[in-house]
């Protein structure tokens, strides 16, 4: 295999990040299943159950990646996750979305650490190993990219044809996502002696397990307002049919700073951009619950930031301290499951918060225990995040 051919796999992957990322759904998954007879806690529960599957299968998914291929593991990723919005459209209860998004579950916990495997080691293969920070932004900013046009066109999806139009275009993003992959090549691996193979992966996760947590604590941060601020929008009394305008701008910016970030952290280096990180958390957090609902709504313009510089840096900072690709899908499932752990503990807790004290105290609660858990997080981390 040529270098030309591994750089054309990064193409790949960038465009396979795209359409994963092109959700008509998402900006209106809160208001449909409000719509449903959904509350706070309820949409928490459900995603409760998406992680709990997730849970289950992060690390069984993560070993058949390294086993049988990155390849195969993503197109059978696409495969099921149209498959659960082909179920979403025909569904109108709780448990009817609960199989959804087991569906989704599944078809994402296969999807998940492969994707970074696989960028990982076709950036090696091209030769611009070097480059791995440029080719984590890169494809991190092509799904903001994405998910900044289909949310700009996902107001006029459902006022003109519905919610459930948005699940059958989601589900054709997916189907798209699967060409993609199936036109992908296997890179070449480092892989340790077969004996070895086995007992490999305890003290490669035993070396990065500080950094796994302070990921998970970012990850997370950004990922738990997702379900927020959408009530934020409605609480600051703006018309619905803008809220796809809002979230494909917070996109847009968020694929701006993506697409740039990896100068910032190769100049800062990779402790000060954990500390960037956490502040500008903690930053948001204190804005959202706060300020008066829409001043606050520049908390959401953080969240959007801190996701753009956080998924990117991360992949880079634990891919680059893993030297064995026999077990590095298992390695990065491994960290998503310890923040998928995070989010089912905290996802319903901050619902009954949201439910019974209202949005804003949810933002305070959650950004009190953020900032409390990620201080102790860097301070476990710190040499960690100097050491390669």
């Amino acid at each position: 295999m040529t270098q030309h051919q591994w750089a054309r796999n990064l193409r790949l992957i960038n465009w396979l990040a795209a359409f994963n990322n092109a959700s008509f759904f998402v900006p209106f998954a809160v208001p449909f299943w409000l719509d449903a007879g959904l509350y706070q806690q309820k949409i928490y529960l459900l995603q409760g159950i998406f992680t709990l599957v997730m849970i289950g299968l992060e690390i069984p998914t993560g070993i058949i990646a390294d086993r049988v291929g990155r390849r195969v593991s993503l197109i059978t990723a696409g495969l099921l996750a149209a498959s659960g919005f082909g179920v979403y459209t025909i569904s109108h209860g709780f448990w009817q979305f609960a199989l959804a998004e087991t569906l989704l579950a599944v078809g994402l916990s296969l999807n998940s650490g492969t994707i970074q495997s696989i960028r990982h080691e076709s950036t090696v293969a091209s030769g611009n190993g070097h480059s791995g920070r440029k080719t984590a932004g890169d494809a991190h900013s092509a799904a903001l990219f994405a998910a900044a046009a289909t949310a700009a066109l996902s107001g006029l999806v459902v006022k003109y044809l519905g919610f459930r139009a948005t699940m059958i275009l989601d589900g054709l993003t997916y189907l798209v996502a699967t060409t993609c992959a199936l036109r992908m090549v296997e890179p070449p691996r480092i892989v340790q002696h077969e004996r070895a193979r086995a007992r490999s992966i305890v003290p490669v996760i035993t070396g990065v397990l500080g950094l796994i947590g302070l990921f998970a604590l970012l990850r997370e941060a950004t990922h738990i307002p997702v379900f927020l601020n959408a009530r934020l929008l409605e609480l600051a009394n703006i018309d619905i049919g803008w809220f796809g305008v809002i979230f494909g701008s917070l996109s847009l910016i968020g694929a701006l700073v993506a697409r740039h970030g990896h100068k910032l952290e190769a100049k800062l280096g990779d402790r000060k951009t954990a500390i960037l990180l956490v502040s500008l958390g903690i930053a948001s957090y204190l804005a959202t619950s706060q300020l008066p609902e829409r001043v606050a709504l520049l908390g959401i313009v953080g969240f959007s930031v801190m996701f753009a510089l956080t998924k990117p840096f991360m992949d880079h900072a634990l891919n680059s301290r893993v030297h064995d690709d026999s077990v590095r899908a298992t390695v990065n499932s491994c960290a998503t499951l310890v923040a998928r752990v995070l989010y089912l503990v905290a996802g319903p807790l901050v619902g009954g918060v949201v439910d019974s004290q209202g949005i804003q105290s949810g933002y305070l609660v959650t950004g009190i225990a953020f900032g409390a858990l990620a201080m102790g997080a860097l301070w476990k981390s710190f040499n960690q995040l100097e050491r390669r």
